[in-house]
C-alpha cells in the first residue's frame, strides 16, 4: 500500500471512532501553557465553559515525511508505514483508545507539539532500543510500554505488537539485560501481529 491509502485508513480509523459518542466525550480543559497537555487554541471548537473545559475538533496534520525520519534515526529501525501516516494525517487529541478487554494510552498529537507523547514514550523506555523494540504507547493506564517488535517483520514493513509489564522491566532487567535479546524477550506479551490488524481491531470494531 501506498502513503496516500494509509493516510485515507487512519483517517477512516479515527472518523469512525470518534464518532462513536458513548465512548468519548471530544471535551478536555483549555491549554493555558504551552508545556502543558489539554487543547491548543487551533483545535478548539466552541466556547470554554465554567470549569475550563472545551471540545476540541481534529485538523489535517501539518507534521511531514522529513520530521518523522528526524525521529527514527534514534531508533533501531523505521516506523511501519501505517504509523507514518497515522503521525501525519490528523492533529488528533484524547486518545485513550478503549475497545475491550483492550484499552491504550495511545500517542496523542496535538497541533502546537505533535511529537510530545511519541518522544517521551521513547525516552522513557528507551533501554528497550537497544534490542529491536519501539514504544509507541501505554497498555492501561501505565502498566507498561506498548512496542513494535522489529525482529517480527511483515512483508509489507509492519511489526508485530507486543507489550512489557513495567514491573517486569523496573524490578526484574537491570541495564545490562537490556542488551539481551533474549532476555528481554521472555518477558515479551503479544498482543497482535501487526499495526494494521491493531488499528482495525481497535479503531473500526
Amino acid at each position: 500500500m501506498n502513503m496516500q491509502t494509509d493516510k485515507e485508513f487512519i483517517a477512516l480509523c479515527l472518523d469512525t471512532y470518534f464518532s462513536k459518542h458513548h465512548r468519548v466525550q471530544m471535551r478536555l480543559p483549555i491549554k493555558t501553557d504551552p508545556e502543558d497537555g489539554g487543547v491548543p487554541l487551533s483545535m478548539v471548537n466552541g466556547e470554554v465553559d465554567e470549569e475550563g473545559y472545551v471540545e476540541w475538533k481534529m485538523l489535517p496534520s501539518t507534521v511531514t515525511e522529513e520530521e518523522v525520519t528526524e525521529i527514527e534515526k534514534s531508533l533501531p529501525a523505521p516506523f511501519p508505514p501505517l504509523f507514518r501516516a497515522y503521525l501525519t494525517t490528523r492533529f488528533v487529541l484524547d486518545m485513550q483508545v478503549v475497545n475491550p478487554p483492550y484499552f491504550f494510552m495511545f500517542p496523542e498529537l496535538p497541533a502546537d507539539n505533535p511529537f510530545r507523547d511519541i518522544t517521551f514514550t521513547l525516552q522513557a523506555w528507551n533501554l528497550l532500543l537497544t534490542t529491536g523494540y519501539i514504544p509507541f504507547a501505554e497498555y492501561q493506564d501505565g502498566w507498561g510500554p506498548v512496542c513494535f517488535d522489529t525482529k517480527q517483520q511483515t512483508a509489507d514493513g509492519d511489526y508485530a505488537i507486543v507489550w512489557f509489564d513495567h514491573e517486569h522491566l523496573l524490578h526484574e532487567l537491570d541495564e545490562e539485560d537490556y542488551r539481551l535479546r533474549e532476555k528481554v524477550e521472555s518477558y515479551a506479551q503479544s498482543l497482535f501481529p501487526s499495526f494494521r490488524v491493531f488499528m482495525t481491531e481497535m479503531f473500526l470494531h
